[in-house]
């Protein structure tokens, strides 16, 4: 007889609560019908709301555009909740001291918008609608006024690298993807603001994205360092509507830039094809790539004008402050010989951090609640959370029912690894890893006078050890997923992106402050989730099947789990469980070798697979066909409200068909718990089933899981 290790009865809530489940938690699924019937007939789970541990907003870039005054500037400051908005743009003129805001909808997305000064004194900002397509906003200084979509623009130019210059011949120029997947551009008038479509530009980059990271444009030409697999810097004839290809680099560390001048166009080439690795400089003139010569007063080969319209002293802005506190109110400190002086400074907190000739900009912008997208327990019985939209980490003790948001770093958080009591961290842009000590004050982020602590400094909790993006460290762009090993080292899986769609693995060992990594023999896979097996000597990597663009690998049959050895860094075999599936999916590791997961089933959208592997042996232990499709889709950005997680009480915890379930490892049995209001991220403390996945922290009621 199987032995019920889950029925071991506990206090909860002055009751007698069944171990690990509600008191009435049916029997395991013994078929289709029965899970069905089980699902179906799951009693409604009810949730305690405990807090809103993190509500805040994104600042992001400021803007500058002289006064028509010739002697002063404004400032526009942007504040974002997530991409796509909803926007607030504080207005700052210096010259008369007046602040204002401007709120747009949702489908303005204002993160990382290019700007220019063209000759008539507007700003015209480039931003993107949900759809990625360019769109121009126009702010006139002279009326502090703000104008959305001012412009005309073509359906076809794209993003989501959207630069924005001032040609030579004092048109605007926006550049962009071109929906073929090559370079476009679009000229603009900034007097009479017609527009001239100029794409597509050079070569397609299918089945990889382009990425038209800068251009330039001078009296004929248009200039695009086109990439990234590989780079092309094309040039575009505006007379005869042609274009070409001036330089092509290979697929893997090659690099091309344009840069924009006033009164001509330079670019750099690294890597390129039949060429050493090395960096070349070009100036770009007339359609050609003249070989620039060292030193700084090499001559460039277009003449010099000398009617460059002056632009006033540019202050010193101090931003410290940028980031609004708990009530939304946030700061910009401006010092500029011309305009400030102690007797015009206003009285303003912190005055006396800055000095003489600073003027404090004081103002509140609207804050929101931000989704709690990762939950994971610390050794201390707290809960460690993480928000959405690069919105940082909060924690919340379960034995004061106080939930706090620490701060905020510059990481979209995924992947994470718990080791000798700290954190690690990595996820988006460039694989960071960072590490953060729970015993300690959150300190990245935080003011210290009038600086900003920054994520690498030496004082910083959590702190940046280093980017695990380079091709040395297997060239992931975003960790999916991690594992701790035997070693006492942590491992870090996820994708190439932009650069390619390779997977890679990458490897930190905190002792000697040295990382690893590989991704060539997994060129053609993308990670998506890990696990530490037998006992951490075993990473398990699972993956999804793609076409590899850098080395050119064929997409395989279908995803497969991969076993590396932590004693030689090396992949010592590879499985496919589940023949035809595009990727293996989420996996844990209940014991010593064994793997649990869970895929679509290759042959039916409306149906999944859930199997168990001994990877010391690489052998199948059992495969079921559930007639549910996999609730997330592989290879997502895992934002979803979802989890598939080991349980305190040795059952895989996660949710099928909205459901709270719990599935035994050792034979895949299925047993259905109840169904919340919503699904999340799962966490464990004091015995309690606590929920992610909305604004809220959430506690399940009369659920209990503890260990047997």
């Amino acid at each position: 007889m199987k032995t019920a290790r889950w029925l071991v009865p506990v206090l909860c809530l002055n009751a007698i609560v069944v171990f690990a489940a509600l008191a009435g938690e049916a029997g395991p699924a013994r078929s289709d019908a029965e899970l069905d019937r089980q699902l179906k007939g799951a009693p409604k789970l009810e949730t305690e709301d405990l807090c809103e541990p993190v509500r805040s907003v994104r600042d992001g870039m400021l803007l500058r555009v002289p006064n028509p005054d010739g002697k002063s500037w404004d400032l526009l400051q942007i504040y974002f909740p997530q991409y796509g908005g909803p926007n607030t743009i504080v207005i700052i003129d210096l010259g008369s001291g007046q602040v204002k805001q401007v709120q747009t909808e949702r489908g303005w997305n204002f993160h990382l918008c290019p700007s220019v000064v063209a000759p008539n004194g507007r700003l015209f900002i480039s931003a993107l609608n949900n759809r990625l397509q360019q769109k121009i906003c126009i702010y006139d200084p002279a009326t502090n006024e703000l104008t959305l979509d001012a412009v005309k623009m073509p359906a076809d130019i794209l993003g989501e690298t959207h630069p924005l210059v001032l040609g030579t011949d004092g048109k605007i120029y926006a550049i962009g993807q071109h929906p073929s997947k090559a370079a476009t551009a679009v000229q603009i008038d900034p007097d009479t603001l017609a527009v001239t479509a100029c794409g597509p530009i050079g070569p397609s980059h299918s089945p990889s994205d382009c990425w038209g990271y800068s251009g330039g444009a001078d009296g004929r030409f248009i200039y695009i360092a086109s990439g990234k697999v590989p780079w092309y810097l094309v040039a575009y004839d505006r007379q005869t509507g042609k274009s070409q290809t001036l330089a092509e680099t290979g697929t893997v560390g090659g690099m091309v830039s344009v840069g924009q001048g006033l009164d001509g166009c330079i670019g750099s080439v690294t890597g390129a094809v039949g060429a050493a690795g090395q960096r070349q400089d070009y100036w770009l003139h007339e359609g050609k790539m003249i070989p620039k010569a060292a030193g700084p007063n090499a001559a460039p080969p277009w003449s010099i004008r000398k009617d460059h319209p002056a632009r006033p002293p540019i202050p010193e802005i101090n931003t410290s402050r940028v980031v609004p506190d708990i009530n939304g109110f946030a700061e910009i400190w401006v010092r500029d010989a011309g305009l400030g002086n102690a007797a015009a400074e206003p009285k303003a907190p912190n005055a006396e951090m800055f000095g003489p000739g600073w003027r404090c900009f004081r103002f509140q912008v609207p804050l929101y609640t931000q989704a709690i997208y990762r939950l994971m327990e610390l050794p201390d019985g707290r809960l460690l959370g993480t928000a959405g939209a690069y919105e940082g980490n909060f924690v919340y003790d379960p034995a004061t029912g106080q939930g706090r948001h620490l701060g905020k770093i510059a990481l979209s958080h995924y992947a994470t690894a718990m080791l000798d009591g700290k954190v690690y961290m990595s996820g988006y842009p460039t694989s960071p890893l960072y590490v953060f000590d729970p015993d300690k004050p959150w300190s990245a982020g935080t003011v210290a006078g009038n600086r900003v602590i920054g994520d690498q400094d030496p004082q910083a909790n959590p702190r940046q050890l280093l980017l695990m993006g380079t091709k040395e460290l297997g060239g992931t762009h975003k960790m999916f997923a991690a594992a701790t090993g035997a070693d006492g080292q942590v491992y870090f899986g996820g994708q190439w992106v932009r650069d390619g769609s390779c997977g890679g693995i990458a490897w930190y060992d905190p002792k000697t402050g040295k990382a690893g990594g590989l991704w060539q023999p997994i060129s053609n896979y993308q990670v998506t989730h890990m696990a530490a097996a037998d006992d951490g000597r075993i990473i398990v990597i699972s993956t999804r099947r793609i076409d590899d663009t850098v080395l050119k690998k064929v997409k395989p049959d279908q995803g497969a789990l991969f076993f590396l050895d932590t004693s030689t860094k090396q992949l010592a075999a590879k499985f496919e469980p589940v023949a035809g599936a595009k990727g293996t999916g989420p996996i844990v590791c209940p014991h010593g070798t064994r793997i649990i997961g869970w895929t679509a089933d290759p042959a039916s959208e409306q149906k999944s697979i859930l199997y168990a592997v001994d990877v010391k042996q690489s052998k199948s232990l059992f495969s079921k066909s559930l007639p549910y499709p996999l609730p997330v889709a592989i290879g997502s950005n895992q934002q979803e409200a979802w989890d598939f997680r080991m349980g305190p009480d040795g059952f895989v915890w996660t949710f099928m068909n909205g459901v709270l379930v719990r599935i035994d490892p050792d034979d895949g049995e299925i047993h259905a718990i109840g169904k919340p209001l919503s699904a999340g991220r799962l966490a464990f403390a004091q015995g309690r089933v606590y929920l992610g996945g909305t604004t809220v922290v959430r506690r399940v009621k009369g659920v209990v899981a503890a260990r047997p």
